[in-house]
């Protein structure tokens, strides 16, 4: 059974349209990214897909209910918003009893492990209020998960962390996601979602433009290619002027001994007059009818040294940023 099916959704507040024509499905056992930016339209799809805001057309399903009857799935779903939840004055376990009890959940897992599953077991005795945000997202969670529920939706569970809070999330919902646990995020940190997201749907401007399973989005591209080159200024105004291919924007680099680092195609290259290397660039191409040996040939013809040219891995911002593009020529059309 599909676990959320949402068909031809439509939003709007007054005048402003937050959700058009949205339609995706999310299986058993996925980790599926409602990806995109800010204001992009993903809380209001989730709002209206948990039965906390009414749609204005179109038709939505969870765990094959209707979503103005989710009450029926009650036990089944869990949810953490991105605003706080907990109450502040009580310890973590406290709020493990209230909510099992306001709930009505006596089954599944204790809460001892539920603590333990998102590594807050040390904690139970400390007050709410006196936790870090990543903490206090994970006992949300912990909460959350009380009763076993088949479904955890979570919107921007990464906001506000710093990159320890981030790792430490990650870890979990891969954690939860090997369990069999269903997940769907909303997140506009699409690089660091990249890592877990087994299905993702990118959302621009209230629209899906592009629902599929992770492996069909990114990994290595022909068309993509990262070249390192000296000196900089001089490999920028080659590339940018060779027919077929865009520069799609400067890399940083790692350090200043990478750029010294051999490993391209290139059978030869130029220094300074000098004699000292010449100040190098990272730049990303998008080949678009050019062949790599080209430009390699019309940076060393231009007087250049290439130490890389690789196919470069397309990530999900990559992938954004070209369908962001094409979304904007399409509604400028």
């Amino acid at each position: 059974m599909t676990v959320l099916r949402i068909e031809n959704l439509h939003k709007r507040y007054g005048r402003t349209v937050a959700v058009r024509d949205v339609s995706l499905s999310v299986e058993p056992g996925q980790l599926f990214g409602l990806l995109g930016p800010n204001g992009s339209g993903k809380t209001t799809t989730l709002g209206c897909a948990l039965g906390l805001l009414r749609p204005d057309g179109g038709r939505v399903e969870v765990l094959g209910v209707p979503s103005a009857r989710i009450h029926e799935t009650l036990g089944r779903v869990a949810v953490v918003f991105d605003a706080p939840t907990l109450v502040p004055g009580l310890t973590v376990r406290q709020n493990m009893a209230y909510a099992r009890r306001l709930l009505g959940h006596a089954g599944g897992r204790s809460d001892d492990e539920l603590l333990e599953l998102v590594g807050m077991s040390e904690y139970a005795s400390r007050r709410v209020g006196a936790l870090s945000l990543g903490q206090h997202r994970r006992v949300s969670i912990a909460r959350a998960l009380v009763g076993r529920p088949e479904l955890l939706v979570l919107d921007e569970p990464l906001s506000g962390l710093d990159t320890m809070g981030v790792r430490s999330m990650l870890r979990l919902f891969v954690a939860l996601r090997d369990e069999g646990l269903t997940i769907v995020a909303s997140s506009h940190r699409l690089h660091e979602m990249e890592r877990i997201v087994t299905h993702v749907a990118i959302v621009v401007e209230g629209r899906v433009v592009r629902a599929a399973p992770l492996g069909d989005l990114v990994g290595p591209r022909h068309d993509r290619l990262l070249v390192d080159a000296s000196p900089a200024q001089r490999a920028r105004e080659v590339l940018a002027a060779l027919p077929g291919v865009t520069l799609a924007s400067d890399v940083a680099r790692d350090d200043d001994a990478d750029r010294a680092t051999p490993g391209g195609a290139n059978a030869g290259g130029a220094r300074d007059p000098s004699g000292d290397p010449s100040p190098a660039g990272r730049f990303a191409l998008r080949l678009e009818g050019a062949l790599p040996g080209a430009v390699n040939r019309a940076l060393l013809d231009a007087g250049c040294e290439v130490s890389r040219l690789a196919p470069r891995h397309v990530g999900l911002l990559d992938v954004f940023e070209d369908l962001v593009e094409a979304h904007g020529a399409k509604e400028r059309a």
